[in-house]
């Protein structure tokens, strides 16, 4: 981050009052976590869902920071060098990286969508570092906290840039969108995702379809045209690039268990590092966006074959002769589906490692059974499912006449033995819950 200001600028730039300091000595960067504030550093204090950082006042002046950014009802008394207060942080944070987006005239590109966002962001950065150099959300940076933090470290050396977007409610693609100000935005589909907080699925596409209303004039939305609910976008007056597997795609993935993607007769194949179906419709997405931004096939193809694929989102690991997939980060119905699907093309003995999909409210119990019936026919050597919401799974899987079944309410009821199974190194083992099952414990200190 190096943002080239002055206090006085800043205090301007977030509508906030400089109570104490000098408004013309510099400012180029902060902190937000007390535990990585070190002395002559600005901090900046942030309410998450968790913690509030005002809480942590005391501690960060005893690291003795140039100064900081805090909430009206905090005062100056005992502060640092330099106070400025604003009525929220938040909304300060977002306002500062909304102005600084806007000393950038370069193509950026807004991805959301109900999964892939974030592997369809990596192979998009990784076709864009082709170009030039590129400023990409780290992780999975795509809510009002990280989605700012992120914009901030767009500096004149960048030439492209790109960001995903998150959303657990109506209005927060929106709210998004105001900050980052996109010119290409991609939607990957719609699936059950969320649905505690939307409710419906129809709910779930309005959310995310708010993206298509938040492009520039000139900009162009990116879409996937086989999805049911996407396939109603494209009305008049919009500048739109579609992907998919029909005829009526304008990048077009062709048939067949290698990646080839076709556009206005051009042709070329995609070697993916995880050459898994369902990754064929995120790299289509990343180069559909990027031949958006002015981009040929030919440097795609390049981009995409050196993508890395981030931590825990399908990535491969080999215990002797065992191959763990390890999809542990997030898990939903349709990214469920997705990995059962691929591990059909993977080598037996089979074995799934499932826990709690999260999120899904009233419709936790029928989505779980559902899963649990598509287990029962997946071949499987072996099924361990763990979580008080993967129960309704293990029924169906009974009730399916599934077999080799180990269940039990927390991971630790089975780790030990699903460690064993894989030190023996034979077979595939897919890892799949949502994010606060921490299932890569499964594979630490193997």
């Amino acid at each position: 981050m190096k943002l080239g200001m002055t206090i006085a600028g800043l205090a301007e730039a977030v509508g906030g009052r400089l109570l104490k300091g000098d408004p013309l000595s510099p400012f180029d960067a902060f902190v937000t976590d007390t535990r990585r504030l070190l002395p002559a550093d600005f901090f900046w204090a942030l309410k998450g869902v968790s913690y509030d950082a005002h809480d942590f006042l005391a501690s960060a002046l005893a690291r003795r920071p140039s100064g900081w950014l805090v909430r009206e009802d905090a005062g100056a008394n005992g502060a640092p060098p330099v106070v400025i207060t604003v009525p929220d942080t938040l909304r300060a944070l977002q306002s500062l990286a909304a102005r600084h987006r806007r000393r950038f005239a370069l193509p950026l590109v807004a991805i959301s969508g109900s999964n892939g966002k974030t592997t369809t962001k990596e192979m998009l950065r990784a076709v864009f570092a082709e170009a030039g150099e590129t400023c990409a959300s780290p992780a999975s940076f795509n809510n009002h906290f990280g989605l700012p933090l992120s914009l901030l470290e767009l500096t004149e050396r960048h030439k492209y840039a790109v960001f995903e977007l998150g959303a657990s409610r109506r209005g927060e693609i929106r709210e998004l969108c105001s900050v980052a100000a996109p010119g290409i935005g991609v939607l990957t589909n719609i699936g059950p995702e969320h649905l505690e907080y939307f409710g419906d699925m129809e709910t779930v596409f309005k959310a995310e379809t708010e993206l298509a209303e938040c492009l520039s004039a000139d900009g162009t939305l990116v879409y996937n045209c086989d999805d049911p609910f996407l396939s109603r976008l494209g009305g008049p007056g919009q500048r739109t690039l579609t992907f998919g597997g029909s005829d009526r795609a304008d990048v077009r993935i062709l048939p067949g268990e290698k990646l080839f993607l076709e556009h206005r007769g051009a042709r070329e194949e995609i070697k993916l590092p995880v050459p898994c179906a369902h990754n064929f419709y995120n790299a289509a997405g990343a180069a559909a966006a990027a031949l958006a931004a002015g981009l040929d096939l030919a440097l795609i193809k390049r981009g995409l074959e050196r993508y890395t694929p981030p931590a825990m989102r399908m990535q491969e690991l080999r215990f002797g002769g065992a191959a763990v997939i390890l999809d542990a980060y997030n898990a939903n119905p349709a990214s469920m589906a997705a990995a059962l699907a691929e591990m059909r093309r993977r080598p037996e003995p089979r074995y799934f490692l499932l826990g709690d999909m999260k999120e899904l409210g009233r419709h936790s119990a029928r989505y779980h059974a559902e899963l649990g019936t598509a287990l029962a026919g997946a071949g499987a050597a072996g099924v361990f499912l763990a979580g008080p919401e993967m129960k309704p799974a293990a029924e169906a899987y009974h009730a399916a006449g599934g077999r080799g079944l180990v269940y039990g309410s927390t991971l630790e009821g089975w780790a030990a033995e699903a460690r064993r199974l894989i030190r023996q190194g034979a077979g595939t083992f897919l890892i799949k819950a949502s994010r606060s099952m921490r299932f890569e414990l499964i594979v630490d200190g193997l």
